[in-house]
């Protein structure tokens, strides 16, 4: 049985994560701040109690792993930096034990090369610099020290998420005219589960959207 750890897994992305890597048949390590919003009990789920800043519990949680997904990002009330202290504890833990697959979520106001936005994108990319600098930054920050991570990364970006049922249909790319502005979590989740196994996207920077 393949094992994942997941950080992130009380938000409403993470969630998603946990009960779709357990019904897939994964052994689940999850690293909570507060474990009882989980809401989810399983007999191949642990539960670690923390937060980012605790390197050896971090370490505990990536130890044995085959893979870790990160659905880390700023909420509101929180903190506007999650993302670099994110990297700053996983991505060393997984160099020490060995763990060489990494999903880590982030926005799609993140760019990428690849990148051809339409108007729109540019649109709320202006906005997003006006009025939430600081989340962008952290987001920006954290995607390229995982770049540098010499791990098999990928760094799924999502557009809005939303909390409509997952359709298991979904678009995936890079930001451009065919991209949608909306993207179920759980949907979001589907996707970033899928790439424990797959190469498709390795070393890239897909954004997802609903169709």
């Amino acid at each position: 049985m393949k094992k994942v750890a997941i950080f992130g897994a009380t938000g409403q992305t993470g969630k998603h994560l946990v009960r779709k890597a357990l019904d897939a048949g994964y052994q689940v390590t999850a690293y909570a701040r507060i474990p009882a919003k989980l809401e989810v009990e399983h007999e191949n789920l642990n539960v670690v109690q923390g937060n980012l800043e605790e390197a050896e519990k971090v370490s505990q949680v990536v130890a044995g792993a085959d893979a870790v997904l990160s659905a880390l990002g700023a909420t509101r009330g929180g903190s506007n930096r999650v993302m670099v202290p994110a990297a700053s504890s996983i991505l060393p833990a997984m160099k020490q034990h060995g763990v060489k697959r990494l999903v880590w979520a982030t926005g799609a106001g993140v760019q990428a090369p690849e990148d051809e936005p339409a108007f729109m994108n540019k649109v709320i990319g202006f906005l997003l610099k006006l009025t939430a600098r600081e989340v962008l930054e952290d987001s920006l920050r954290g995607v390229e020290m995982v770049k540098a991570s010499g791990l098999e990364w990928v760094v799924a970006r999502g557009p809005m998420l939303t909390d409509e049922p997952g359709s298991g249909e979904y678009r995936v790319g890079y930001v451009n005219s065919e991209m949608g502005r909306t993207l179920s979590r759980e949907n979001f989740a589907d996707f970033m589960l899928k790439e424990i196994e797959s190469d498709e996207w390795l070393h890239k920077m897909p954004a997802v959207s609903d169709r």
